[in-house]
């Protein structure tokens, strides 16, 4: 599957704007609302912010791999399993934004560090094919927004 290529500018600011968006909507959220399953069986709150720092762990790798390897192989992950595995251990909300925010933080310093040529360096991801920096960072970003919807509606019930 080949996957689109946003204009890396649009996702970087998109990436360093997530964070003024989470706390938010976070912020004025009281423990019970933010765990809180909006449907039996969906993610509440609190476990789409385990995933998010999850997920950017798993981001920072992906890049900091094709960044310094020859069009490394990128390993997928079942984010479901690890929501189910991982995000109980996330007992304070505002530690796994924490934990998040330092991930996502780190991960913004290493794009921002990119010249032209870097963005466009290629790993082989398992599911999605070919993937080039500049696309890893275009799925980050879609990434977030989804999940920002999906707390929002989550705090809504």
């Amino acid at each position: 599957m080949r996957v689109a290529t946003p204009d890396p500018a649009t996702s970087l600011a998109r990436l360093k704007h997530t964070a003024r968006e989470l706390v938010a909507l976070l912020g004025p959220a009281k423990d019970a609302e933010l765990r809180r399953e909006p449907e039996p069986g969906e993610w509440s709150p609190a476990t789409v912010v385990s995933h998010l720092a999850d997920a950017e762990l798993v981001y920072g790798v992906r890049l900091r791999m094709v960044l310094t390897g020859d069009r490394p192989y990128i390993p997928a992950y079942d984010e479901g399993v690890w929501a189910r595995r991982f995000a109980e251990l996330d007992t304070d909300v505002r530690e796994a934004l924490q934990r998040w925010r330092h991930l996502r933080d780190s991960n913004v310093r290493v794009l921002d560090s990119l010249d032209d040529d870097e963005w466009r360096l290629t790993g082989l991801h398992a599911e999605r094919g070919e993937l080039s920096v500049a696309a890893i960072a275009g799925i980050m970003a879609k990434h977030d927004g989804e999940h920002l919807d999906q707390i929002r509606a989550g705090l809504a019930n």
